[in-house]
């Protein structure tokens, strides 16, 4: 196996790196598309773990077949695409919420994985093989050892905090959108599901699956200011967490 050549830190410090590399790809697409400044990704740091995981699955289990480019896009496609379903429903499923969708596209399966995806995740791994694996072997050798140490202590800190942070920042909100009125909280659920783009119309009915798995205080004291107040704090996280 190729990765075998490579040391721990080494084999971390490509996974960050991939972590690097998607957040820069979504930020940038997604900042040019809203034109202004989004923060992709389900962390607030310049890292998404998904591309971290899904880079390093494509080097470990396409690499063995660099001789035949046809099974090379074949293994990334599939791998890649069991990978997106199963971080997707796991995520919504935790947070009862969605981090990405393909509504707006044909040939899709719960809006979480796609056809067109699917195709551009062999692609990728096409380029992963053969291109971007010669350039991160390089780069591992360049750096010296002690840096990619330090590089991996400091990534490892960042994360586990800020997906500490992240994760108890959801259970919150999901907390505090549970004490609100039953109609305010649908609405700010549906403000908040929307922004996220794609076929409107699907969109509202993979909400509404959501909506119905929550139990809301409907109860609750029906007051403006409670509903400001905590949309208002929620308004920016929410926009620079869709990922």
């Amino acid at each position: 196996m190729v990765m075998l050549k490579y040391t721990l830190p080494q084999m971390f410090f490509m996974f960050f790196i991939f972590c690097n590399i998607g957040w820069v790809q979504e930020s940038t697409i997604e900042s040019v598309y809203h034109k202004r400044p989004i923060n992709r990704g389900f962390l607030k740091g310049p890292y998404i773990p998904i591309y971290g995981i899904g880079g390093m699955t494509m080097l470990i289990l396409c690499t063995p077949f660099r001789e035949n480019g046809f099974m090379v896009y074949i293994v990334g496609l599939l791998s890649c695409t069991v990978l997106e379903y199963t971080v997707g429903w796991l995520m919504e499923t935790l947070f009862h919420k969605q981090f990405w969708d393909y509504s707006m596209l044909r040939f899709t399966y719960k809006n979480r994985i796609s056809l067109v995806s699917s195709l551009f995740w062999g692609l990728l791994s096409l380029f992963m093989v053969y291109i971007l694996h010669g350039i991160m072997d390089a780069l591992v050798t360049f750096c010296d050892p002690k840096f990619i140490l330090a590089y991996d202590f400091a990534m490892m800190i960042a994360m586990s905090v800020d997906t500490a942070i992240s994760i108890s920042s959801q259970i919150s909100f999901r907390e505090k959108l549970k004490a609100l009125p039953y109609e305010k909280a649908k609405q700010l659920m549906t403000e908040k599901f929307i922004q996220l783009g794609g076929a409107v119309a699907k969109r509202r009915e993979r909400f509404n699956v959501l909506l119905s798995k929550m139990k809301f205080n409907v109860e609750a004291d029906d007051t403006d200011d409670d509903y400001e107040e905590f949309y208002g704090e929620n308004d920016e996280q929410q926009d620079t967490s869709e990922s």
